[in-house]
């Protein structure tokens, strides 16, 4: 079974469980955990016949040091300076940024780089949602892997 699916069938396994009024915040850490259990389990049990670069995520799965981030709201200046201030301050570099205005509506999703960051995912993640408050605009935020297990169709 492919990461990608794996993670998709525990993620509508928890959501199953525990309803649609869990926090995706809740989902994510227990989907997480759940993952780095099996993943372990697995690759110590693959340790002896795999080699090393095969064992690696596919690359259309994502990845966990990567994070999609998008944010939504109406425009004004500053949205992209405090987005990427906050991933500048946590040393997370952006790896690509798209953002387009439409009838004064902003959307913006980057994809950055978490290698080098200096907090947890979930610090980023408030600290983005923090931020997002005082621009008046909606951060979301989330490891790729997750992101595209969860939104796959």
């Amino acid at each position: 079974m492919a990461n990608e699916d794996l993670i998709y069938r525990i993620t509508r396994a928890v959501y199953e469980r525990l309803g649609s009024t869990v926090d995706d915040t809740t989902v994510e850490q227990l989907v997480t955990d759940i993952y780095k259990q099996v993943e372990t389990t697995s690759n110590n049990h693959r340790a002896a016949t795999v080699d090393d670069g095969a064992a690696r995520l596919d690359s259309t799965e994502g990845s966990a040091a990567r994070m999609v981030i998008s944010v939504f709201g109406l425009d004004h200046p500053g949205i992209v300076a405090g987005v990427s201030q906050i991933l500048a301050e946590a040393s997370c570099s952006i790896i690509d940024i798209n953002q387009t205005v439409v009838q004064g509506k902003f959307a913006m999703v980057i994809i950055a780089d978490t290698t080098r960051a200096r907090e947890s995912t979930a610090e980023l993640k408030d600290r983005l949602r923090s931020e997002g408050e005082k621009l008046g605009v909606r951060i979301y935020a989330q490891r790729e892997d997750l992101f595209n297990a969860m939104h796959r169709i």
